[in-house]
């Protein structure tokens, strides 16, 4: 009965803004992912085919100065205690003048590095705080950029990605610097991240990508600090990414990373809590793969075929390997 009402209302939202939208851009499409695993461990249970994702894209102008985006995962259930818990955004964006904005909805919780800003749908195998982090919050963000479009700067107060609900009364203060000089872009930021009442986590997040031709390069580096804890790099991830187009339709990756927390003994105590909720005290793991992708469609990228391999430290002489099919269904482009 939640399903069929909220779908109900989606479709009157739907029609909502189509009618808004009448004199203005508008765009909407589904993409759906599936894929095949398996292991190396021929006694492993966790081999078959799956639906990896199936998200409803839209995005539209209401008019010049205002604009409104959703993305609804269809594969992800609703929680009856969060009524958005499959909706990774829903926001209004107003350009105040051509330099400053305001948004203000669900959101993209404003954290820098490349590996955190792919879509999940793009998204192979990841570092073990990638992993963890939960990426969408209800908040604010009030943004300027420059005349020339090189440097955008975005200052976000939402709700903490680690409060149980929305009304946890828990926040995250996130400074988002977005940098393109054409062969070199940056995703930077420095966010303060309450986990309980008046205790933070701090990141200082580094995304840089520098393109030479036909490759792309990015590197990652992110530091983790608590209050409490002695060595400022004692918590820490590093991702390396690098990409090879061959032609039109095909493109190579071979990608590694190490998580590190030495910030907290791994030994619980009596009063133990973790000052890192994504990656636990006493981590050290790496891991490393390579894979392909392949465009069969000439100038096009609405289908992807992928394949990769990869392994980590923690089972060595486990190899896994996926395969799968992208594809976008594009329904409304106006």
């Amino acid at each position: 009965m939640v399903k069929k009402t909220l779908l109900c209302l989606f479709v009157a939202a739907v029609s909502t803004l189509t009618a808004l939208s009448q004199q203005e851009e508008m765009s909407l499409r589904f993409d759906a992912r599936a894929d095949f695993n398996c292991q190396s461990d021929k006694n492993s249970t966790q081999s078959g085919f799956s639906g990896k994702n199936l998200n409803l894209i839209l995005d539209g102008k209401i008019n010049s100065k205002l604009e409104y985006h959703l993305r609804q995962r269809l594969n992800k259930p609703i929680s009856t205690y969060d009524m958005l818990d499959a909706t990774d955004w829903i926001y209004l964006k107003y350009d105040i003048d051509n330099n400053f904005f305001v948004s203000a909805g669900k959101q993209v919780v404003a954290i820098g590095t490349f590996e955190y800003d792919y879509a999940p749908i793009d998204c192979y195998f990841l570092s073990d705080f990638c992993n963890n982090i939960p990426c969408y919050e209800l908040g604010i963000n009030l943004g300027f950029r420059d005349n020339a479009g090189r440097n955008t700067l975005q200052f976000q107060v939402a709700n903490s990605p680690f409060a149980s609900s929305s009304l946890g009364s828990l926040y995250s203060y996130n400074l988002l610097w977005n940098g393109d000089f054409n062969w070199f872009k940056t995703i930077y930021s420095l966010n303060m991240i309450e986990q309980r009442k008046g205790d933070f986590i701090n990141y200082i997040a580094l995304g840089n990508q520098f393109s030479f031709d036909c490759f792309v390069l990015e590197l990652d580096y992110i530091n983790r600090y608590h209050e409490k804890q002695e060595g400022f790099f004692d918590d820490f991830s590093l991702i390396a990414n690098l990409k090879a187009s061959i032609g039109d339709k095909w493109r190579v990756f071979v990608k590694g990373g190490y998580d590190m927390n030495k910030a907290q003994s791994p030994i619980p105590s009596n009063n133990f809590y973790h000052w890192d909720y994504c990656v636990s005290p006493g981590t050290e793991y790496g891991f490393y793969g390579a894979g392909c992708e392949f465009f069969p469609l000439r100038g096009k990228n609405d289908v992807r075929l992928h394949a990769y391999l990869y392994s980590n430290n923690q089972t060595p002489s486990k190899l896994y390997f996926n395969m799968g099919l992208t594809w976008k269904m594009q329904a409304i482009n106006r």
